[in-house]
């Protein structure tokens, strides 16, 4: 095993990752938020409930719970057919599809809701971080918007979920010619722009990430704390036909 780069194709690999586990010289950053009612949400999407008494001890011999979920809530994965028809869903995605290589940029210097962050700024990430993008990499974009997370509206609406950054399109076409497999950030949508819920471009959505098979992984938390790389570890569900589905992720580094 070199440093945090993790290869786990060959025997040798897996008995050195296995090794690095038990010695410790791994550590794990759970980057997933806790899945409760009254989480934010991006603005469209149902809210989660929790029917903690479907199920109970007293009444039924065992406890269990009932949710109502999205399934683009908390930390979740956008598969293509989220945004296109026809395109893969997420029961179609290879079970290794979310372990991979991941590179962490900061963003957070300057990030505004509803301002585009530019190319300059990405690639003043890398340099920062001493990472450089490769192909088959998860690029995890710390936007810094985890701090927003319980700050509501004067109505009572989440403000997380009504405005955000998001990538400029030539950010997007950068990570994707770099080839990329995934993109991940702590906002509901890595590329898409809002401000009191207007929302203004979705380049990746659109036209650089799903459609060319670049998954979009949003809604992470505690990016700050995570080494500037890594192996990121997350399973969806294999749900039939699905848009995406929640995930708990996970960030192993050295």
């Amino acid at each position: 095993m070199d440093g945090a780069k993790i290869d786990i194709t060959g025997g040798e690999a897996i008995d050195g990752f296995v090794a690095a586990l038990r010695r410790g010289g791994l550590r794990a950053f759970d980057v997933t938020p806790l899945l409760e009612p009254g989480m934010a949400a991006f603005m469209q999407h149902p809210t989660l409930e929790i029917d903690s008494k479907a199920r109970t001890l007293d009444e039924h011999g065992y406890f269990a719970q009932t949710l109502t979920i999205s399934e683009h809530t908390g930390a979740h994965i956008d598969a293509p057919g989220h945004i296109h028809a026809g395109a893969q869903t997420v029961d179609e995605l290879a079970p290794d599809a979310l372990i991979r290589p991941y590179k962490k940029l900061d963003l957070s210097t300057g990030a505004q809701a509803g301002e585009p962050i530019g190319l300059d700024l990405i690639k003043a990430g890398e340099a920062a971080a001493g990472v450089q993008i490769e192909a088959g990499d998860i690029v995890v974009l710390d936007f810094g918007w985890e701090r927003y997370l319980s700050r509501l509206d004067d109505d009572g609406r989440s403000w997380w979920g009504r405005n955000e950054p998001g990538l400029a399109e030539e950010g997007c076409r950068y990570l994707a010619e770099a080839g990329v497999s995934a993109v991940a950030a702590d906002t509901w949508g890595c590329d898409t722009c809002a401000k009191e819920g207007e929302v203004s471009g979705t380049p990746g959505h659109s036209t650089w990430f799903l459609p060319n098979g670049i998954y979009i992984i949003e809604g992470l938390v505690g990016l700050a704390q995570v080494p500037p790389e890594g192996l990121f570890l997350a399973l969806p569900l294999k749900i039939k036909g699905g848009s995406g589905s929640p995930l708990r992720v996970v960030l192993l580094a050295e």
